[in-house]
């Protein structure tokens, strides 16, 4: 089995993510050769994960929907494609490439993972939606994976709405609530973002270390996610019980043992703290369009999370977010399972694409 992984690396690493734990699944499982490609943040994801690429992307390979296809880059993966001949080719987040590479490759077996917005986002502009539907549609099979079910469109060809997949880093965690700590986890998704995004994920962070003054006996820990935020943090002065981390850390790190997490509204870390059961408070934010698609995600979490997840606005004041701790502290933590990721359900079904 060969399958090719290609990945939209920015803003943050959740389509990255899903996509390397896929292909990665295959290489452990079934002994697949792979070959993965992604730029920015993402590039730096696959690195770390033993994928590596001999071209070096620019700024003028990549636009705000992902690769350019006539691009330099285009031009690298459309020739490891023609190389390698993948069985397969996995694609989450690059609609002008899946759309090109049915072009150049007609008989080649498609797999898109989307993101329920990606199908159905109504607040995109229509237009929009109906050139990026179309794209996608010229997949052999789309896997769409999140919280909330998408009928199939039309035009696809084979269809399946799952839940998120997740690391199986998380998968193996075991959360025991046994240390007193809070963590606020900030995401990946600052790097290559607006300024926005980026000043609206300090002012969070900023809120979480003024929680040790309250929390006193606790361990306050706030992972950042790029220096510049780690560097506004730490140029004033923060109580002993605060640890501030540059970067994030293994996810053992901050799911293991601690009571609370304080997270953006990212569809993966939501995803991961809802499988675990951890007590979370999450926190919508990002540009006009992301802080809409966060929100929509985290009332959807909120409403089946069993009371573990509790969604508030960005702009909450202190006060409101020590009574929002403390409410989620006080709770009876219960390790069992209300929500199961849809990894296996996809691993079936990209099996029964190669079968075919």
């Amino acid at each position: 089995m060969k399958i090719a992984g290609i990945f939209r690396g920015f803003p943050g690493l959740g389509r990255v993510v899903s996509g390397v734990e896929l292909i990665t699944h295959f290489k452990d499982h079934y002994n697949a050769d792979i070959r993965a490609f992604s730029y920015l943040q993402g590039e730096k994801y696959l690195n770390q994960k033993g994928f590596t690429s001999n071209h070096t992307v620019s700024e003028h390979d990549y636009s705000s929907i992902g690769i350019i296809p006539v691009s330099a880059y285009g031009e690298y993966i459309f020739n490891q494609i023609e190389d390698f001949d993948p069985d397969i080719v996995i694609i989450d987040g690059e609609p002008l490439l899946l759309q090109s590479l049915r072009v150049v490759y007609p008989n080649l077996k498609i797999i898109a993972l989307l993101n329920p917005f990606d199908v159905h986002n109504p607040y995109n502009q229509s237009s929009s939606s109906l050139i990026f539907n179309d794209m996608y549609s010229k997949a052999n099979l789309a896997i769409v994976h999140g919280f909330w079910r998408v009928e199939k469109p039309y035009k696809y060809n084979e269809y399946q709405s799952i839940n998120t997949i997740i690391r199986k880093e998380v998968l193996s965690i075991k959360p025991t609530f046994s240390k007193n700590k809070i963590c606020c986890i900030l995401g990946g998704g600052t790097v290559n973002s607006k300024i926005e995004f980026q000043e609206k994920s300090i002012a969070i962070a900023y809120k979480c270390v003024q929680l040790a003054d309250v929390f006193n006996d606790f361990e306050i820990h706030v992972f950042c996610s790029n220096n510049q935020i780690y560097n506004e943090i730490t140029k004033n002065k923060i109580r002993s019980n605060t640890f501030i981390h540059a970067n994030i850390q293994d996810c053992n790190e901050y799911y293991s043992d601690s009571k609370l997490i304080i997270a953006r509204a990212g569809r993966n870390t939501i995803s991961e703290v809802l499988y675990l059961g951890i007590p979370t408070i999450v926190i919508p934010t990002g540009c006009k369009f992301r802080s809409k698609e966060q929100k929509t995600n985290a009332e959807i979490v909120e409403s089946i999370s069993s009371n573990k997840i509790v969604n508030i606005n960005e702009d909450i004041e202190i006060n409101e977010l020590i009574t929002q701790c403390e409410m989620l502290l006080k709770n009876d933590i219960q390790n069992s399972q209300i929500w199961i990721p849809g990894n296996t359900q996809a691993i079936e079904q990209i099996i029964n694409l190669f079968n075919s």
